[in-house]
């Protein structure tokens, strides 16, 4: 059963999509309302859900996560552009994979925290043009970019991708929470 996604790997997958709430809305018959509660409140009906993830899959998204069957809990939950099953030899298929020219999915990490552009530039100390460029796909300062991935990463989101850094092409890319089992492997 595929219908169930948490609401902040929901509000995840319309940043890697680049969609407001009012846009996904519109391509799935609800509300916004509708939607934005989905992306806000884990009792949301099961079938506005099921809805959203359908509609992110169809897109080329694959949700994340291992489920405790005891206790329901999610762990690692996240979104990503689906990957090939390995890295692609040409480029018919590489084609038929979604790729990213950033290896980085900033505002889905932001969204995955459910902070505010303003309040991610606050607390990671960078200038908040820079991570609105960053975050619509633009190059920025590699000092910005580290700056971010370190703020993420200490608040326990991981970055997802594989690629070339030479033709600056990514498969999979998006983000999940870490899971349990790496946190209680890292060093204290």
């Amino acid at each position: 059963m595929k219908s169930y996604a948490p609401p902040d790997t929901l509000r995840a997958a319309r940043a890697l999509l680049r969609l407001s709430q009012g846009e996904l809305a519109k391509e799935i018959g609800f509300s916004r309302q509708s939607v934005s509660a989905a992306e806000n409140d884990p009792s949301s009906p099961i079938p506005t859900i099921a809805k959203m993830r359908a509609f992110y899959e169809k897109k080329g998204l694959q949700f994340l996560g291992t489920v405790d069957i005891d206790t329901g809990r999610i762990d690692g939950a996240g979104v990503r552009w689906r990957p090939p099953p390995s890295p692609p030899s040409d480029d018919v298929v590489a084609g038929q994979f979604h790729t990213e020219s950033e290896g980085a999915a900033f505002e889905a990490a932001r969204s995955l925290l459910g902070r505010s552009r303003a309040m991610v530039a606050q607390e990671a100390k960078v200038p908040i043009k820079e991570l609105g460029a960053l975050e619509a796909g633009e190059h920025s300062s590699t000092e910005t970019v580290t700056r971010l991935r370190d703020y993420f990463t200490d608040l326990g989101i991981e970055f997802l991708g594989r690629g070339d850094l030479g033709s600056r092409t990514y498969f999979g890319v998006g983000v999940r929470w870490r899971s349990l089992k790496t946190k209680s492997q890292t060093p204290h």
